[in-house]
């Protein structure tokens, strides 16, 4: 009897509360406990149609929406709308911007939302606090998404404006940012510009990055119904993941990125939490670029579920989040 094989034995987990942690700050103590009365997003069943998705979209990205004038409030900014290489991009700049400081130096920032919500005016709370802490511009890039724009347009966008941006712009100053889908949608669009061939950013944020949509990573299970914010991947999420993919695989590299080869990819920063549904596509992505010989920094914080640093904005660890890439891209971009 062969028994070298891979041995598959599921172990039960007793049901459990979970109880506020009082090893976080404040803010974010508050945070979860908001999320845990919250109404919950039904991740166990997901539209049936494209009408009935492009409703889920709008509450979803309503209730994003909502945090608008707060952020416009803590982290003035202006923002403009407009074209580049005819996609919707926003761009953002911070109080008080210093172009002498920021020495050409620019960001370009894709939001998450699981590929499919948060867009048009949706999409840049996370790039009003990039451009925050960083001091630089940021060019939000409002890629088309699903259930009328399907994988690979997104990625299209994205490598559109970039190769459109380095007709003005130095890549080595240009770094590139997002969370979740948006932490994805940049690696894919790395892969996307090495395989054509064309100059990466010098470096990326990747924010709890959905870089594995097959549903293979361990923390999908081990942080189910732990995460407050993305609870689960079977069902809803899984059926973003198809919705978006389109006619591709979902393991395709350019889908699923954590398949793709990150040799020669650019010095990155990656955050997390212990709490995310996500930690493992984090640190596996982590541990693959630095078996590629990148560069790479993992931030896991205390409690955090996903993305909850963006949402908690008001809390220290927002700003150590934020502040920790900042640095990472002040370090790593050319002056």
């Amino acid at each position: 009897m062969d028994d070298t094989g891979p041995i598959h034995t599921p172990r039960d987990i007793p049901a459990k509360r979970l109880d506020v942690p009082s090893t976080v700050s404040p803010q974010l103590q508050r945070s979860i406990s908001m999320l845990a009365a919250a109404p919950r997003i039904p991740m166990n069943e997901a539209p049936r149609t494209a009408e009935a998705w492009r409703a889920f979209i709008a509450g979803a990205d309503a209730q994003t929406l909502a945090l608008r004038p707060v952020l416009a409030q803590m982290f003035p900014h202006t923002e403009t709308k407009g074209e580049i290489a005819g996609v919707t991009v926003r761009e953002i700049v911070p109080a008080g911007y210093d172009a002498a400081r920021a020495g050409g130096r620019l960001l370009v920032h894709f939001h998450g939302g699981g590929y499919v919500m948060n867009g048009g005016e949706a999409s840049t709370g996370e790039a009003v606090l990039g451009a925050h802490y960083s001091g630089l511009k940021v060019i939000s890039v409002d890629y088309r998404m699903p259930p009328d724009h399907p994988f690979p347009a997104g990625v299209d966008d994205a490598v559109a404006v970039w190769t459109a941006l380095l007709k003005d712009n130095d890549p080595a100053k240009m770094g590139a940012f997002g969370t979740s889908a948006g932490g994805g949608m940049t690696l894919a669009m790395t892969l996307k510009l090495k395989a054509l061939g064309r100059p990466l950013p010098g470096a990326l944020g990747l924010g709890t990055p959905w870089v594995d949509l097959t549903g293979a990573s361990d923390s999908y299970q081990v942080n189910a119904e732990v995460d407050g914010i993305f609870s689960r991947f079977d069902a809803f999420a899984q059926a973003m993941a198809k919705l978006y993919a389109g006619d591709a695989p979902v393991s395709d590299p350019l889908v699923s990125p954590v398949y793709g080869d990150f040799a020669g990819f650019p010095p990155s920063i990656l955050t997390t939490g212990t709490r995310d549904i996500l930690l493992s596509d984090t640190v596996r992505t982590h541990r693959a670029l630095r078996a590629a010989g990148v560069t790479s920094q993992l931030e896991a914080y205390e409690a955090m579920s996903h993305a909850e640093y963006i949402f908690a904005f008001d809390g220290p660890e927002s700003a150590v989040a934020f502040g920790e890439m900042a640095a990472f891209f002040d370090k790593h971009l050319a002056r």
